[in-house]
C-alpha cells in the first residue's frame, strides 16, 4: 500500500475532511491533496503530526509493505445488538407485567377501602352549583348589551 493510500485511509478511518485533517497537521488543503494524489510528501515535522493523529508509526506510515488494517463497521453490528437487547428486554416486560383486568381490580379494592375510611370533610369555601353560575352568565350578558355580545366587549 502506498503513502498516498494510507493517508487517504487514515483520514478516512479518522472521520475528518481534507480541511480538518489539514488544520489538525498545520498545512492546507492543497497540501493534503498533493499528499493523496501522490504529487509530493510531507515534511519531516508533519510526519510526526500525522504520527500522533493517526497514532501509527512512522516507519509504517512510509513502509510500502505496510497495510492499514480497516476495522469491520461497527456501527451497524452496534446498533442490530443493541435492537436485540431492547427486543428482549421488552418481550421480558411485557411477560413479567400482570394483566391489565388485574391491575384494574388491585387498584380500586384499596380506592374503596380508603374512600369508607375517610372521614367527611367540612364544606369551608363555597363552589357555586350549576345554577348559579349559569344565572352569573346571564347577567354578565345582560350587562354587554346588543352590540358587546355581538363584537365582544362590554
Amino acid at each position: 500500500m502506498t503513502f498516498k493510500e494510507k493517508v487517504v485511509k487514515l483520514r478516512k478511518l479518522k472521520g475528518l475532511t481534507q480541511d480538518e485533517f489539514a488544520s489538525a497537521v498545520g498545512v492546507s488543503r492543497q497540501a493534503v491533496y498533493k499528499w493523496e494524489s501522490g504529487q509530493s510528501y510531507p515534511e519531516v515535522a508533519k510526519l510526526l503530526e500525522m504520527k500522533i493523529l493517526f497514532n501509527i508509526s512512522i516507519d509504517d506510515l512510509l513502509d510500502e509493505n505496510y497495510e492499514v488494517v480497516v476495522p469491520e463497521k461497527k456501527k451497524k453490528r452496534v446498533a442490530r445488538e443493541v435492537k436485540k437487547e431492547i427486543e428482549e428486554a421488552a418481550k421480558e416486560q411485557v411477560s413479567e407485567e400482570p394483566a391489565p383486568a388485574l391491575v384494574a381490580e388491585e387498584v380500586t379494592a384499596p380506592m374503596a377501602e380508603i374512600a369508607i375510611e375517610a372521614e367527611p370533610v367540612a364544606e369551608e369555601a363555597h363552589v357555586p352549583a350549576a345554577e348559579e353560575m349559569a344565572e352569573e352568565s346571564e347577567r354578565e350578558e345582560k350587562k354587554l348589551g346588543f352590540f358587546g355580545r355581538l363584537f365582544g366587549r362590554r
